[in-house]
């Protein structure tokens, strides 16, 4: 990195003061060819207005001599104003934190100068050039930070080696190496790691434009209608570590990540869109404007991945018309899919980012219609994909998704919290998408969206219910999106580049000051993951049933819960008939193959060859039978029907029919009930009403009450299928001794007491029907709730020291990167280094062993502890995220105790190290007048 004007001014200002000279000339260099160059008058912004003139010269020119003089210039070729660079380091910090706003800043700035006898002669002037000014200034600033990240990048590759590992270097960890801290990687494979610098892009993508908006698409060739479509992204590279730039995204995340076999997922990441981020349309775009750390993916790559899901998806019209959902057979889409259909359907349903169709944002006002992010979970944005359709299109998270796993070492696996997770599995699984990464997959519901979701759904996708989540709750997204919403007036006029370039400033900001509070944050939720250990533990401890007993009753309850439903059908009595006649005559074959089998085995006149066989085969076809008949009876059984004669007649097929549909409604209705209670037991165990608990509450007690109403429709079904039953009975279109159900009162239908007619199966099957322990005792549901959340902790607890050990991990090889930087740098880049050395220190907390050979000195540590402490007590610490439980007073008063005495401490250690230096002091004094 080569040293320029404005690293040669921060350098000469941190070693020096700079004296400008306050005449009206500024002088050329003497050593200037003698060639007579104009002069260029400008105004200069300090503390007044100054009119000034400054020479200029081929080697001189004037923004470098302004810049010599503290000054920056509104233009790059013919100032015509300067800004005190310490004004303009004021408003770009003060613009990350509140809306940016030049205009307001620029006639704040005029009126206070006016008001001190300073005016500027036209109207704007102020405005305009302060702007390009504090434009160009922020870019060179951006430019700076990234062209210290690219030196570092060189240095780091020669501590710790390049990611992308060489093809004679194993591209994984071997299970069961990793280290509770473990040290750096060895340096493996000769090819540089590129990849920080902006996202990775598909290299083999097919240049396909997208579609417009309201055409519809070609139908594909029938010849070609069942090829498969090729992923526009290329298989991942084998890598040895995490690529640099997801390090710098999170360190705490990708530090020191390497594949952990006892853990269900390596990391977590969340994923959501956001529709008030938009921009309004209106001339063509502003001129191409990047950031050099941009965390948008390019946009070619998400047309490109747009035009393969569409692709690959089934041309709107071909698909078959569905059946009514009453009278279609519920099922399970796919083996990997634990969801029955019409639960995937009533969450698709439910949710409006589901439906593709449904507008979000008007294309018609709006040229960008929001932004879809991808965040870690600590809140820290790993990609964003800038959206321009009128809805949540599945293709924004397939390519951050895919994005992502271009980054990461071929063994890592990922836990993915979307608010629609199920319908992203469900796509996934059904159209292949992400096919090559589906064994490295887990994906959940983000717990505030859980709520919207059927229970069934819940069971599978709910990270509190899901193993390998710990605490995540997947509301990164959400919190990043209130972070930034003081910007959606200023973005909704901005150019497009502007637009992008100001949500990676504001990024870049955001994850500055995250960094400092990642150590407290851990901390914080150590603490926290304790606490509901303990409190997890008594109440397993005082439900009284043994954890073995719970696991099994947690997995009856999923199994029982998630099972396909039986629908209601005109025909339901016949096709039952028919299902029980063809299984009569599958039993009766499977009977004379086991008695012929039989028959040959005690024949002695059989060859040995035939003899052998039926000996082999004789028991399996009796097992076979056996099973068959069992089969069978149950079919009998639930039709209620035993003599082949009736079968044959259907003399009382409108009674059958009546009574199997009044079965499969009571099924509906029970397991609606069912999950409408277990939805509510968060409700009403809710003791302390805090601010995030209300808000969960009042979500989920809405899409509960949404639910009602299919509830009482049920109830209503129901009931008029038994008085059509009672109907039939009295007018001997029955069986002799039919007995009719009873209906279900409407009135404390959610109670669901273990008495109540809910339960009874009268009339609709001869096998008797109790609720299981896992919805009638009140012990048994309190233990697997406490078992889950044990779970859970030990999963958090453990992610939480993988995670301190990533950030030693990141420390130590940071520490000697910039160390190194330093040893082979001078001058103006230097002095960045250092500063990048100090930035390091302030996330310096504990001091390490003495018998360490690395890090900062006791002394660096004992100076960033005291100004830590200070400045911890004077501006407060900001926490990362909004806390699930508030503080009482007690817990604050507590808390404020402990900072006091942490900087009584700090000051007390600073005293004792002066005391010792002056003590060492006086007797080399005393020495030398000796």
């Amino acid at each position: 990195m080569t040293s320029t004007p404005y690293l040669s001014r921060a350098y000469r200002r941190s070693v020096l003061t700079i004296s400008y000279n306050s005449s009206p000339v500024f002088g050329r260099n003497i050593f200037c060819e003698l060639i007579e160059y104009p002069s260029r008058e400008f105004t200069s912004v300090r503390d007044a207005i100054e009119h000034q003139r400054v020479d200029v010269c081929k080697c001189s020119p004037a923004p470098a001599t302004l810049l010599r003089a503290g000054l920056f210039p509104c233009s790059p070729v013919h100032p015509s104003l300067a800004v005190d660079i310490n004004v303009l380091d004021f408003a770009m910090t003060l613009f990350v934190n509140m809306t940016p706003n030049n205009t307001a800043f620029s006639n704040t700035l005029e009126a206070f100068l006016r008001g001190r006898g300073y005016k500027l002669t036209t109207r704007d002037t102020l405005r305009i050039r302060f702007g390009n000014a504090l434009e160009w200034y922020t870019s060179l600033q951006h430019a700076t930070h990234a062209a210290v990240d690219a030196t570092l990048e060189l240095v780091r590759e020669t501590v710790i080696g390049p990611s992308i590992a060489s093809p004679a270097s194993p591209s994984t960890t071997p299970a069961g190496s990793r280290p509770c801290t473990p040290p750096p990687p060895s340096p493996s494979g000769s090819d540089s790691d590129s990849s920080r610098s902006a996202p990775a892009t598909p290299t083999a993508a097919r240049p396909v434009p997208p579609a417009p908006s309201g055409r519809k698409r070609r139908a594909p060739d029938r010849e070609h209608e069942h090829e498969s479509k090729a992923n526009p992204f290329p298989d991942p590279p084998p890598r040895t570590r995490p690529s640099d730039y997801l390090i710098s995204r999170c360190p705490t995340c990708f530090g020191g990540l390497v594949h952990d076999p006892t853990a269900a997922c390596d990391i977590h990441v969340c994923a959501d869109a956001c529709f008030t981020q938009k921009r309004r349309r209106g001339g063509p775009r502003d001129p191409p404007r990047t950031h050099p750390n941009t965390v948008f993916v390019p946009e070619h790559t998400t047309d490109e991945m747009g035009a393969h899901v569409e692709d690959v998806r089934p041309v709107r019209g071909q698909t078959k018309k569905r059946a009514r959902p009453s009278e279609e057979e519920d099922h399970y889409e796919h083996q990997d899919l634990r969801v029955p259909r019409t639960v995937l359907d009533d969450c698709r349903d439910s949710f409006i980012a589901a439906d593709e169709k449904r507008e979000k944002a008007s294309t018609k006002f709006f040229e960008d219609t929001g932004v879809m992010g991808l965040l870690c979970r600590h809140d820290r944005v790993l990609w964003l994909v800038n959206m321009r359709s009128s809805s949540e299109k599945q293709y924004f998270v397939l390519v951050l998704l895919e994005t992502l796993f271009q980054h990461l070492p071929l063994n890592i696996r990922i836990g993915i919290l979307y608010d629609i997770a199920c319908q992203l599995h469900r796509s996934c699984v059904k159209y292949k998408f992400m096919e090559r990464y589906m064994d490295r997959m887990i994906f959940a519901v983000s717990v505030f969206h859980a709520f919207g979701h059927r229970w069934p759904c819940q069971l599978i996708y709910h990270p509190m219910k899901c193993c390998g989540f710990g605490h995540t709750n997947g509301e990164g997204c959400e919190r990043f999106w209130h972070s930034i919403s003081k910007l959606i007036a200023y973005l909704r006029v901005t150019g497009y580049h502007v637009r992008l370039y100001t949500i990676d400033s504001q990024i870049q900001h955001a994850d500055k000051m995250s960094l400092g509070r990642m150590g407290s944050w851990i901390l914080r939720r150590t603490e926290h993951c304790e606490n509901k250990m303990r409190e997890a533990r008594a109440d397993l401890v005082a439900c009284g049933v043994p954890v073995a007993q719970l696991r099994v009753q947690w997995a009856d309850q999923v199994k029982v819960q998630t099972q396909p439903l039986k629908s209601q059908s005109k025909n339901a009595a016949k096709q039952a008939v028919d299902t029980i006649i063809a299984a009569r005559a599958k039993q009766q074959q499977l009977w004379q193959r086991w008695k012929a089998l039989s028959e040959t085995q005690v024949n002695e006149d059989a060859d040995a060859e035939a003899h052998d066989y039926a000996t082999t085969h004789v028991q399996d076809a009796l097992k076979a039978w056996e099973t068959q008949a069992a089969k069978t009876k149950q079919l009998k059984r639930t039709l209620g029907v035993n003599d082949s004669t009736i079968l044959k007649k259907l003399k009382f097929t409108d009674y059958y029919t009546a009574r199997m549909n009044a079965r499969a409604v009571k099924d509906r209705l029970r397991a609606r009930l069912r999950d409408r209670k277990f939805e509510m037991d968060p409700i009403e165990r809710s003791v302390r009403r805090t601010r995030s608990e209300n808000q969960r509450n009042e979500h989920a007690g809405a899409a509960i009450k949404r639910r009602e109403p299919n509830i009482s429709r049920l109830v209503q079904t129901y009931n008029k299928l038994c008085e059509q039953i009672q109907s039939l009975i009295s007018k001997k279109k029955a069986p002799p001794h039919s007995v009719a159900p009873l209906p279900v009162p409407s009135k404390g239908i959610y109670q669901l007491d273990v008495d109540d007619v809910i339960w009874q199966d009268l009339g609709l099957d001869e096998e008797e029907s109790r609720p299981p322990l896992w919805l009638s005792d009140e012990k048994v549901r309190t233990g697997i709730r406490a078992m889950l959340m044990v779970d859970r902790c030990n999963e958090e607890s453990a992610r939480l020291t993988r995670e301190h050990a990533h950030l030693f991990v990141w420390f130590q090889n940071e520490w000697k990167t910039i160390q190194m930087a330093i040893a082979q740098s001078e001058g103006a880049v230097r002095y960045q280094m250092e500063r990048r050395r100090e930035e390091l220190l302030q996330l310096y907390r504990i001091p390490l062993p003495t018998e360490q050979q690395w890090g900062p000195t006791d002394d660096e540590f004992l100076v960033c502890e005291i100004a830590e402490a200070t400045a911890a007590w004077g501006d407060g610490e900001q926490v990362m995220e909004s806390e699930d439980e508030d503080l009482s007073d007690e817990d604050e008063q507590e808390d404020e105790d402990e900072a006091i005495f942490h900087v009584v401490a700090a000051v007390e250690r600073a005293d004792n190290h002066r005391a010792g230096d002056e003590v060492d002091a006086l007797s080399w004094d005393d020495d030398a007048e000796l």
